[in-house]
């Protein structure tokens, strides 16, 4: 099991964000564990419907089996970023292991424009990982609202109880893949629900 300690002190030192502090009517939508066939496309047309954006956090091994769909989600204005390899535990890996996987991906992701975003597999990452990310050029990112059912895709009902803890700034995460076919209708319901506070869901630079 991670230690305490460890988990938390990247998080306590402002190294990993969760939330970012804006006068901005901005959120930014985050998805893990893409690109797929099942979601992606449908992702993209409920963001393109919407007129909103997305960053993706792609896995370098779904990334090389669909290079279609990369190239599809920078094409479309969106930002991809770093999610390692597969989809495995960061914080179980050995510190070099996890470098030459972080490399591997970011060669693979760069291709499809500038990745300055990295985040975790299966939660947190230790402190140790969060250096050598940041030695690579990478801010680890979290989250403030996250979509816990369907496997992290959400629901039916997941948009009415998300919605109300989204506000300026927040990251919202969700997940795709496919098992998680419903996230599309997750996300959709979501942007209904946020635009008619004001909110625009966006790319986690755009909130800078």
């Amino acid at each position: 099991m991670l230690p305490l300690v460890s988990a938390i002190a990247p998080v306590l030192q402002g190294r990993v964000l969760l939330a970012v502090p804006t006068r901005a009517p901005r959120f930014a939508v985050t998805v893990d564990d893409g690109p797929d066939p099942a979601t992606t496309p449908a992702l993209l047309d409920v963001l393109a419907r919407h007129g909103a954006h997305a960053t993706f956090f792609c896995l370098g091994e779904r990334a090389a089996a669909h290079p279609d769909l990369a190239a599809r989600i920078a094409a479309e204005g969106h930002e991809i970023g770093n999610h390692t390899w597969r989809d495995r535990p960061t914080w179980q890996l050995p510190l070099d292991a996890f470098r030459d996987d972080l490399r591997a991906t970011q060669r693979l992701l760069a291709a499809h424009g500038p990745v300055r975003w990295f985040r975790p597999g299966s939660g947190w990452p230790t402190s140790g990982h969060v250096a050598v990310a940041e030695a690579e050029g990478l801010r680890c990112v979290l989250g403030s609202a996250v979509a816990i059912a369907g496997s992290g895709a959400g629901t039916a009902t997941s948009a009415a109880w998300l919605e109300p803890v989204v506000r300026r700034g927040s990251v919202v995460v969700l997940h795709e893949g496919p098992q998680r076919v419903g996230v599309a209708g997750t996300l959709d319901g979501l942007l209904v629900r946020t635009a008619r506070r004001g909110l625009v869901g966006g790319t986690l630079s755009a909130l800078f």
